[in-house]
Parts: structure tokens; C-alpha cells; sequence
């Protein structure tokens, strides 16, 4: 495996669980999916060969997150879905693809040659 894909691997594992933290502490479903929007093209643009990884890696840990929560307190809340936190997938997905398109567009340029 090469260096660049597990330095993207850990990054989005970390970002991953910043997102899962705030979904968590309750920042809100819409800051929450902005974020992995976000992340997720930071990552995309950086790793556009295999976007579909980076989009597993970092969109799992809020789902995983929320589901050990409700699973450790199921009393907090009555009205809970446990499928519901499964669309944070979908931001991660649109944000990596939309970073990998970007990357493709607008390759980053290339360092100039001492003449």
C-alpha cells in the first residue's frame, strides 16, 4: 500500500470522528452533513483515483457513532430511528465525488522547472 493512501486512510478516519464527535454533541444533522461535504472534497481533490474509499471511510463513523450511543442509552430517546443516521453516507459520497471532479477539472499545477 503506498504512503499517500495511508496518510489519506488516517486522515479520513480522523476527520471521520470529528464529524462522528459533533453528531454526537449534537451540532446539528445540517452542520453535521456540511462538514462531511466538506471533508469529504478536501479528500476527494487529494485522493481522486478511488473516491468511493474515502467516501466509506469517512461517512461510516457517524452512523457507527450514533448507533453505539443509542445502543449504550437506549432510554434517551423514545422516537429513535436506527436507519436514520445512515444518510450521513450520502454527504460524504457527494462531497468526495465532487472533489474528485474538481481535481480532474483543475489539476493542481505543476511545480515550475529551475531554467
Amino acid at each position: 500500500m503506498r504512503t499517500a493512501t495511508l496518510w489519506l486512510t488516517a486522515l479520513s478516519i480522523v476527520l471521520g470522528f470529528v464529524a462522528a464527535y459533533l453528531a454526537l454533541h449534537r451540532a446539528g444533522d445540517v452542520f453535521v452533513y456540511l462538514l462531511l461535504v466538506l471533508f469529504g472534497g478536501l479528500l476527494g481533490y487529494l485522493g481522486p483515483r478511488v473516491p468511493w474509499r474515502w467516501g466509506i471511510v469517512l461517512g461510516v463513523w457517524v452512523p457507527i457513532a450514533l448507533i453505539v450511543s443509542y445502543l449504550a442509552n437506549p432510554t434517551r430517546e423514545q422516537n429513535y430511528n436506527v436507519y436514520q443516521p445512515l444518510i450521513a453516507i450520502v454527504p460524504a459520497f457527494i462531497g468526495v465525488y465532487a472533489g474528485a471532479l474538481v481535481r480532474r477539472l483543475l489539476p493542481p499545477p505543476h511545480p515550475s522547472q529551475p531554467s
